[in-house]
């Protein structure tokens, strides 16, 4: 993915994505976000293209806190301006982003501007990676984009040393969930986040 591709995951994660937080945020919101996996080096962002028009994107992290400290450090204030933005002109939106999000968002920011100490050495954590976001237009669907997307994305995970991804899908996605377990994913319990929506965790053994 580059930069002039934003706008086209953008259009892509709201057609197929329509429901969540950063959705409610805004296209500007959501712009920004997706350029966090532009400069990552802990990011994976590819692009899904049919004689020259994008038909699909996929965003993922090979090292989720790594990812996590570049966006606070790199781009925190931009998408807190494009959150603030929208948040002033939705009163029922930032109300629930301060019963929700608003302490944890500090918290993390705080953290993230503050080394780590040293702590004491335990065995080795499983590398994770995260499979964030996969959207592919209706006009290609089930003719593998999805597919070649997940592969590619676990080919660099794979180079990247890592040993095991996970993502998150709704229950209802029955497509999804389907989608997940034909390419070798394995589905868990039932999860929910801190809204109370429920998510069904899968992960894949590289």
């Amino acid at each position: 993915m580059e930069l002039a591709d934003v706008p086209t995951a953008v259009r892509l994660h709201r057609t197929n994505l329509p429901t969540g937080f950063f959705v409610e945020l805004g296209d500007r919101f959501l712009g920004r976000y997706y350029r966090t996996f532009l400069t990552s080096p802990a990011a994976v962002a590819l692009i899904a293209e049919l004689e020259g028009v994008v038909v699909g994107f996929l965003v993922g992290s090979t090292d989720e806190v790594a990812h996590h400290r570049h966006t606070i450090d790199l781009s925190r204030w931009g998408l807190a301006r494009a959150g603030a933005t929208a948040l002033l002109v939705r009163p029922e939106l930032t109300a629930r982003f301060m019963r929700t999000r608003a302490r944890r968002y500090l918290r993390g920011i705080r953290r993230a501007s503050v080394p780590a100490p040293a702590s004491p050495v335990k065995e080795r954590p499983v590398r994770t990676g995260v499979l964030s976001h996969i959207a592919v237009d209706d006009t290609v669907r089930r003719a593998g984009v999805g597919a070649a997307l997940v592969e590619g994305f676990a080919r660099i995970a794979t180079v990247h040393g890592v040993e095991r991804l996970r993502l998150y899908t709704g229950p209802d996605n029955e497509a999804g969930c389907g989608f997940y377990k034909r390419l070798g994913w394995q589905e868990h319990p039932l999860q929910h986040d801190i809204d109370g929506k429920p998510w069904v965790p899968f992960t894949l053994d590289l």
